[in-house]
């Protein structure tokens, strides 16, 4: 990544990932500026100075909605022209009253998945002079590697279901759906849209009532990796063991593995595999 110079901003979605990132960026010597689409997220960065985390809310000019128009004028106010876009956005906020005309605009007949409508958001930004940087560059000892990361060896059974699992993903993903998906015994349990891989695993727990299953989770080919990158915590593997499911298959290279110490701890504990995959 090219060395960044200057103010830079953080667009923080949900999750982990936008804390860890933030923290690389303060402690590479950035003045990070943290934007936040949920409340209290004074509590989210509490290593950044107060007037540099807010709302996307509550922006000047924004008149409580979501705004790209107030964004893109407050980051010109304070002479930010690198952005981080990172954590699970709430794209849903689009199709409500949450979002005002320069966002609604975003929104196309030629197709509104999330490689899309990013897409168009990152071309906004580029075209007002920002630069986009891929937040791998600050949390690339967090990518996960090939072979069992965490937690014991793939069963039979679950590799069985893994290779299922990545046939299914090979047809949705060019799609732009499907990012992840449960598989029990060769058959689709479930397959994430705009929840969330938490909330899949949560809702396959319901359908499986108890019998495992294995989750596999990778990305499309063209995905850009500047802020779409797959992403999987502690809390993924809790709802996992919630939900009874005792395998979690990521592409490798690929997808984020955020508080590894405790992530692998837990993994052990709950006897979860976590292995890295290739498609």
């Amino acid at each position: 990544m090219k060395t960044v110079t200057g103010p830079a901003a953080l667009i923080a979605g949900d999750g982990a990932l936008p804390e860890e990132t933030a923290r690389q960026m303060a402690g590479a010597g950035l003045d990070v500026t943290a934007y936040s689409f949920s409340g209290g997220a004074e509590d989210r960065f509490p290593f950044l100075p107060k007037d540099r985390v807010l709302s996307l809310l509550s922006l000047p000019g924004g008149e409580g909605k979501l705004s790209l128009q107030a964004l893109l004028a407050d980051l010109r106010a304070r002479g930010i022209r690198s952005v981080c876009m990172a954590g699970l956005i709430p794209k849903t906020i689009m199709y409500g009253a949450g979002a005002d005309t320069s966002l609604l605009g975003m929104l196309s007949s030629d197709g509104n998945d999330d490689h899309s409508l990013l897409g168009r958001i990152v071309a906004a930004f580029e075209s007002f002079g920002i630069r986009v940087l891929p937040y791998t560059g600050f949390v690339r000892e967090s990518l996960a590697a090939e072979g069992v990361l965490a937690g014991r060896e793939p069963s039979e059974q679950e590799r069985e279901d893994v290779s299922c699992g990545k046939g299914i993903l090979s047809v949705t993903l060019p799609l732009s759906f499907g990012q992840s998906v449960v598989v029990a015994r060769g058959a689709v349990v479930a397959v994430e849209a705009m929840e969330g891989t938490d909330e899949m695993v949560r809702r396959a727990g319901g359908l499986l009532s108890g019998a495992p299953g294995v989750v596999v989770k990778m990305m499309r080919p063209d995905q850009d990796i500047r802020f779409d990158l797959p992403t999987v915590g502690t809390g993924t593997l809790r709802a996992m063991a919630a939900a009874g499911l005792t395998c979690l298959a990521v592409e490798a290279g690929r997808t984020i593995i955020l508080d590894r110490p405790d992530f692998a701890s837990l993994a052990e504990s709950l006897s979860i595999a976590v292995e890295g995959i290739i498609p």
